[in-house]
């Protein structure tokens, strides 16, 4: 959308709808705000000299003021009309002499209270550093936060900084549950994830809210400025079912659809994502019956007990995979459609201003248009000159405002636009890779707990059974993995790993339960982020979404 040219009165002739050609004129002096002292004395004593030689006199004082400002106002239309400077538009992100910074650590996760507020109502620990004059302090020391009082902070953001793609919150919780390490260590990385988000756009930080929402005391937090959306309920439905306005800057205008388009991906691939869990969990009750039968089918035969044993183990882990499934790629789309949804909204708040301004020179043309008609008049009121100047006057400031406020928009847009897209790509990138290296974790330990029974059931037939297909060779101890620090023999590879991956693979949680008896085998890993027994079984046992 091009640049709006404001409306001067006493900027040029052909931009002046009261002016005619005089020659000879007094120079007028003018106030600060744009209007003609001499103007209005004449005008007050139109009553005493008549109401033809008011408007002439009107008239030739404007024409005057404007001859003498034609050369500067001709400068001066060409830089309206050229492309706004980054540093006159946006001077928080061009200010090299004061470069402000906010540095957030998150040092913790509490959380306490009811069952409902523990888990939607986390507290967040965190220290802060900073050099902006907002602030009473440079050093904060483990601030306790609230997701309540985050949650204000980032409505009331949200609202009133209209240039920005604000970051939304990372969920409350993950799919691991409440009371699980992996759960605290998650949410604690993604608020970590946020500030840094979050210290890295100078308009937000700049916001003397963050000071305000820092510097309160714990639980207390409540916005002490006001904002609200443009639009919002009905007429934001409304609005949004009106034809987008032609857009020229071609980032943005292709930048909704692609963020759209990303959001209801996300969404149906949570829904898919869902289905597949809630199939596997009807699966693994499925396998646990069928591993029980198989231990009651001969209280006698060793063979029966154990291979009915690790069939239920396997179901157990089966529904451990099921749940990394959601804490993993679920969780992470979760986010993202969190985020894209407030991209999308930004967006459209854009396309509001789009048309006000649109509506705002349309106005602006109507008063310019009014006044020219008043000029065609002999016979004229100057009451209805007044009132005519005033109109144009407010309607050309409007036209400004929302010209000025369209352009920081854009502009910041377009370099937030670079960096969305940059943290889309690394977060979804991250989500794909963790849910991928926990689902091959937990095959391959399912895959070990079958080959804790290979050897008998290759001597369970004396007489042939498998040996017939040359496995004669093959090892009878239980303890034999195909995964080792050799490599993979299933697959092939040679490339040698180290000791605390193939622990973390060939030990698994029910190891202590199944073969305590038979080989000595343990579930304690060297491996941190490896899953105990007791994790395991409270895994097992919580709801999911």
């Amino acid at each position: 959308m091009a640049s709006a040219v404001p409306y001067d009165p006493y900027d040029d002739l052909d931009n002046n709808p009261f002016a005619e050609p005089q020659e000879d004129s007094e120079p007028i002096a003018t106030n600060t705000d744009g209007s003609s002292s001499m103007v209005k004395e004449q005008i007050n004593a139109e009553e005493a000299i008549g109401s033809d030689q008011a408007i002439s006199t009107v008239n030739s004082a404007q024409n005057e003021n404007a001859t003498q400002s034609k050369t500067s106002s001709e400068q001066s239309g060409n830089k309206q009309l050229a492309q706004p400077l980054e540093r006159d538009v946006l001077p928080e992100r061009s200010d090299e002499k004061k470069k402000y910074s906010l540095l957030v650590k998150v040092v913790g996760l509490e959380r306490f209270g009811s069952t409902a507020g523990k888990k939607e109502n986390p507290t967040i620990v965190f220290d802060c550093s900073t050099n902006l004059p907002t602030f009473r302090k440079q050093q904060y020391k483990n601030v306790k936060k609230s997701y309540e009082e985050f949650n204000q902070l980032f409505k009331y953001l949200n609202a009133a900084i209209q240039e920005s793609f604000v970051p939304t919150l990372p969920p409350a919780f993950t799919t691991f549950g409440i009371n699980s390490e992996e759960d605290r260590i998650k949410v604690t990385r993604n608020f970590q994830l946020w500030f840094n988000r979050v210290s890295r756009d100078p308009l937000i930080i700049r916001n003397e809210e963050v000071a305000f929402f820092i510097e309160s005391d714990f639980n207390t937090y409540t916005p002490i400025s006001k904002s609200k959306l443009l639009a919002s309920g009905l007429k934001r439905k409304t609005l949004k079912q009106l034809a987008i306005p032609y857009d020229e800057v071609t980032e943005l205008a292709e930048f909704r659809p692609l963020v759209k388009s990303i959001y209801v991906v996300s969404q149906n691939l949570q829904e898919k994502l869902l289905k597949v869990s809630r199939n596997r969990r009807m699966m693994v009750q499925e396998e646990n019956a069928f591993g029980q039968d198989f231990v009651n089918l001969d209280d006698h035969n060793k063979l029966y007990k154990r291979y009915g044993k690790i069939l239920t183990a396997v179901g157990d882990i089966d529904s451990i995979i099921a749940t990394m499934d959601m804490a993993t790629l679920y969780d992470g789309l979760e986010w993202v459609i969190r985020d894209t949804y407030v991209v999308k909204e930004a967006l459209t708040n854009r396309h509001f201003i789009m048309r006000n301004l649109i509506q705002a020179q349309q106005n602006s043309k109507a008063k310019q248009e009014q006044a020219r008609r008043f000029r065609s008049r002999r016979d004229i009121n100057p009451m209805k000159i007044d009132e005519a100047l005033r109109q144009l006057k407010t309607a050309t400031k409007s036209e400004q405002v929302l010209t000025l406020k369209l352009q920081r928009i854009t502009l910041n847009m377009v370099i937030e636009r670079k960096q969305w897209l940059t943290w889309y790509e690394e977060w979804i990138r991250n989500s794909i890779k963790e849910f991928t290296l926990r689902k091959i974790e937990y095959e391959r330990k399912k895959l070990t707990l079958l080959e804790r029974v290979r050897s008998d059931i290759r001597k369970a037939d004396e007489n042939g059974g498998l040996s017939r297909l040359g496995r004669h060779a093959v090892s009878v101890s239980n303890t034999d993995t195909s995964q080792t620090v050799k490599g993979d023999s299933w697959t092939g590879e040679n490339n040698r790993k180290s000791q605390i991956p193939i622990n973390k693979i060939t030990h698994t949680e029910f190891d202590d339960e199944l073969f305590t008896e038979d080989d000595g085998c343990t579930s304690q890993d060297s491996d941190t982020t490896s899953l105990n027994a007791r994790h395991a079984a409270s895994l097992l046992g919580m709801s999911t979404k």
